[in-house]
């Protein structure tokens, strides 16, 4: 069993990344898209967000994400305390 603090930690983070989907068109630009929202919704239902938050950015990149995409991976990223990757969403928004 987790810790609260770690429960409360994941459900955070796993609301940022999956409300990062809500700024994407409802219907993807591109069969790669198709594939990397695919299997970045694998990794939020296996609470693997680190591998989620990877192909987020990878899908954000296939769809020419807004700020808003964006601002929720950077808050995800602050979360989980990913350093290299909140500098990287930082230049996004």
């Amino acid at each position: 069993m987790l810790p609260i603090e770690l429960k409360a930690s994941l459900a955070i983070t796993l609301r940022h990344l999956a409300a990062s989907r809500f700024y994407l068109p409802q219907t993807l630009p591109s069969q790669d898209a198709d594939a990397c929202w695919l299997s970045m919704e694998g990794f939020l239902h296996h609470n693997e967000l680190g591998l989620a938050l990877d192909d987020a950015m990878e899908l954000g990149e296939l769809c020419s994400a807004p700020k808003e995409f964006w601002g929720e991976l950077h808050s995800a990223a602050v979360n989980m305390g990913l350093q290299s990757e909140v500098a990287l969403l930082q230049a996004r928004l």
